[in-house]
């Protein structure tokens, strides 16, 4: 016998313990380019922690989602160390000028004071927000970017890519800092009582070697992943965009317990590779299937990614590939929904 319909809340506390669920546990991912549903820009959203908190209630009351959180963006750990962001009316923030512009500056990098610096306050409170809005009806969370994500943040993609091959000794120097300031950022986070997860794109392998990533964005990444451990009491999550095959056994064994795959990745390879030592999720396309595509799009992929990972040892959790772009209909989402309900509920017969 399966479970009758739970709450958001009963599902993934259940699910983390290994028990019965009802359904998959369903959580796209959306966040700030979701704005236009609230009627206010990115750019007052990014710098109003009561905006922030308002989108997530909003989108929650609306779509009964498995999971909520506040991202911190892949700048806002840079920001706080000193990188210039520029915030969009209509779009996600991007990096205007990196803090450390030569090699010489690495080393005069600050800690950031995460109840200070940047917009790491405004974050916090949002958490906070969030949590006493929705804590009793949904699993809140915290995403942060990885140490190698930040540090393109903080000296520039180009000049981290090249810096690491001329250089390395400087940027082993600037993730042992920027590992640090993580870990700052983690330890306010952790007295919120929610759980911490990683965005980290830069640690792709369409962007690094698999030698470059244990070289460099490892260690860094298992010292948070320690960290998060430490003061959560919980092992996080992570989300990789693009190709990250050749590097998934040494994320699981950082000691991650979920990963997040791209949809350029296949989830059976991902469930037979390491589902039987983590949660595996995804991957449903977010532009070609959520965004532009139509309802029988949704479904079919949908359907087709709970065929391949529902029977994941660990077990799996259906979202979209990566973040949902701006503009897409509220709507659109909801179809998502529909699907995983439909499709994921136990016992799974996709006959």
């Amino acid at each position: 016998m399966f479970k009758e319909e739970m709450t958001p809340k009963e599902r993934v506390e259940a699910f983390s313990k290994g028990e019965e669920i009802d359904r998959l546990i369903c959580v796209p991912d959306m966040g700030v380019t979701m704005v236009p549903f609230i009627g206010v820009s990115a750019r007052e959203y990014y710098h109003s922690a009561e905006m922030m908190a308002n989108l997530e209630i909003a989108l929650f009351k609306r779509l009964r989602h498995d999971g909520t959180g506040i991202s911190t963006s892949l700048r806002g750990v840079a920001e706080a160390m000193g990188s210039k962001v520029g915030y969009p009316e209509h779009g996600i923030s991007y990096l205007i000028e990196p803090a450390v512009k030569s090699l010489d500056e690495i080393e005069y990098l600050k800690i950031p004071d995460p109840l200070k610096d940047g917009n790491l306050p405004t974050l916090i409170k949002a958490i906070k927000l969030t949590k006493d809005a929705l804590f009793s009806e949904v699993d809140v969370s915290a995403s942060m970017s990885g140490p190698f994500s930040v540090a393109a943040s903080v000296v520039g993609t180009e000049n981290l890519l090249k810096w690491m091959i001329k250089y390395p000794k400087k940027i082993h120097t600037l993730m042992q800092i920027i590992a640090e300031a993580n870990n700052r950022y983690i330890e306010e986070v952790a007295k919120l009582g929610v759980s911490i997860g990683f965005a980290d794109p830069v640690s792709s392998t369409s962007l690094i070697s698999p030698k470059q990533f244990r070289e460099f964005s490892l260690p860094a990444l298992k010292n948070n992943i320690d960290k998060i451990r430490e003061t959560t009491g919980k092992a996080p999550g992570i989300h990789i965009c693009g190709k990250s095959k050749d590097i998934w056994g040494d994320v699981v064994d950082a000691g991650v317990s979920s990963f997040s795959i791209d949809n350029v990745e296949d989830l059976e390879e991902a469930k037979k590779a390491i589902g039987d030592k983590v949660v595996i999720i995804g991957n449903v396309p977010p532009v070609d299937a959520v965004h532009l595509g139509s309802k029988e799009d949704i479904y079919s992929s949908v359907k087709e990614c709970i065929k391949k990972a529902h029977d994941s040892r660990k077990g799996y959790i259906l979202s979209t590939g990566c973040q949902i772009p701006m503009d897409t209909p509220i709507e659109k989402i909801e179809m998502f929904m529909e699907a995983g309900k439909t499709y994921g509920k136990f016992p799974i017969k996709l006959d």
